[in-house]
């Protein structure tokens, strides 16, 4: 699945990096992309072509997941994140430039490590529908499996209705490309995340970060416990200068089901604190 393919008039750069491997393009500020689990860049299909007016974006299939490096099933947040600075360390972003981070499900996750332990790099950090909350934060949504030897037509069937059970709240936001994309993303995930995400993971790197945070929270999403109310609340405990911003009638994947709104609160968001560190440099 290339990504020329979905953007015909755009420059993309591949690089591979300390085993990491990305996509490169636009101008302007950098801003790293980090997606959710059991996903790749795909997760930013909708977003990549309007941010990259606007932005440098690096978007990397994350450790374990797409066409990166394997992590062993059991690393630590810190063993994770590490496998990801030593690829910024070499090159994944241009040296000598600061950067934005913004980070979906478990991508946020590592988006607010990122912030935490790099505050010399990172400007901004954004976190979209993130993970990490404590254990009883959690509605887990019955996913089905594929069982062995189904038919394409039935694993289709099982995918579309995890996407709805969790990821997009409007059934007509499906299609078969939406489809094959999880699909993909599926068969190429090596790292299970969730049993990182669904752990106090966030809390501990939201109270070291410094930089300005912005949370953008779907109304829709399945996943808080007891609601999204609560998610902003907790996230403003750990990190009072967070700026939460809920968006209505969308699921967990909100990048993709919202992207007008997604991608107009990263980009005044971003430049603004892109204008801001320039200033103060």
């Amino acid at each position: 699945m290339r990504p020329e393919a979905f953007y015909p008039g755009l420059r993309i750069e591949h690089v591979t990096v300390a085993g990491v491997k990305a996509l490169r393009v636009g101008s302007g500020p950098v801003l790293l992309l980090l997606h959710g689990g059991t996903g790749s860049w795909t997760h930013w299909v909708r977003n990549i072509e309007p941010l990259s007016r606007r932005f440098t974006l690096v978007i990397p299939d994350l450790p374990g997941m797409g066409e990166s490096i394997d992590v062993p099933r059991d690393t630590d947040l810190d063993g994770y994140g590490r496998c990801l600075t030593a690829a910024l360390s070499a090159g994944l972003v241009p040296p000598g430039l600061r950067f934005a981070v913004a980070g979906f499900s478990w991508g946020g996750v590592v988006a607010a490590w990122l912030a935490a332990q790099l505050p010399e790099h990172v400007f901004a950090a954004c976190l979209l529908a993130p993970g990490g909350f404590p254990p009883d934060g959690w509605h887990r949504p019955p996913l089905r499996p594929v069982p062995p030897g189904a038919s394409d037509a039935e694993a289709d069937a099982i995918h579309r209705a995890n996407l709805e059970m969790m990821m997009i709240a409007d059934p007509r936001n499906i299609d078969a490309l939406t489809v094959a994309m999880q699909r993909r993303n599926h068969a190429m995930t090596r790292f299970k995340s969730r049993f990182l995400g669904y752990q106090d993971t966030l809390g501990p790197s939201l109270r070291r970060v410094a930089c300005p945070i912005l949370a953008i929270l779907p109304a829709r999403d399945p996943l808080p416990r007891p609601d999204t109310a609560s998610r902003a609340g907790y996230l403003r405990r750990c990190a009072p200068h967070i700026v939460c911003r809920v968006v209505p009638n969308a699921s967990h994947w909100v990048a993709f089901e919202a992207p007008d709104a997604v991608n107009r609160l990263l980009i005044g968001f971003v430049g603004r604190n892109a204008h801001a560190a320039e200033t103060h440099r």
